[in-house]
């Protein structure tokens, strides 16, 4: 199994940090790799709650992974878990801190198994992890970059 933790300081609230970065269906907008996902059972106004599924799919040099996400826990503004199954299997634990009103800290550590195990471990081992990890970085950068420029937007709106 590959770990790979992350921390990103975002000059955003923690209530929108939270709500954003556990909206699973908004990950492609700041993770490149990750191609679609979608809620399978409706979500609405409950929000997120353990047991919701989501269906992914993942670019990883070239090939694509298919799979479902399972929220295993939600804390709200303090954690979020959830679960991947199918092309590639591991858990993402995501921590949320608030630094001040208006900055947070989300810390995440992906555990993950590469399919075609010795092979895929080997191939993981040489070539995929450190792309992951530069990948991984470049998220946590587009997450930070995004919410920010949402605060920036509202400021920009305000009457001097």
């Amino acid at each position: 199994m590959t770990r790979l933790v992350l921390t990103r300081d975002i000059y955003c609230p923690l209530d929108e940090v939270f709500a954003y970065h556990t909206d699973l269906e908004r990950s492609p907008q700041h993770w490149p790799n990750v191609i679609a996902c979608s809620r399978l059972d409706g979500g609405g106004e409950a929000g997120v709650a353990p047991g919701a599924r989501y269906s992914w799919r993942y670019r990883m040099y070239g090939v694509e992974f298919a799979g479902t996400a399972v929220v295993r826990e939600i804390v709200p503004g303090e954690r979020f878990v959830f679960d991947a199954e199918g092309g590639l299997v591991g858990t993402v634990r995501c921590a949320y801190t608030a630094l001040s009103p208006r900055r947070s800290r989300v810390d995440v550590e992906f555990e993950y198994d590469v399919p075609m195990g010795l092979v895929g471990r080997a191939v993981d081992r040489f070539l995929v992890e450190h792309r992951n990890a530069v990948d991984a970085e470049r998220a946590m950068d587009r997450l930070a970059e995004r919410l920010e420029a949402e605060v920036q937007a509202r400021l920009d709106m305000q009457p001097a």
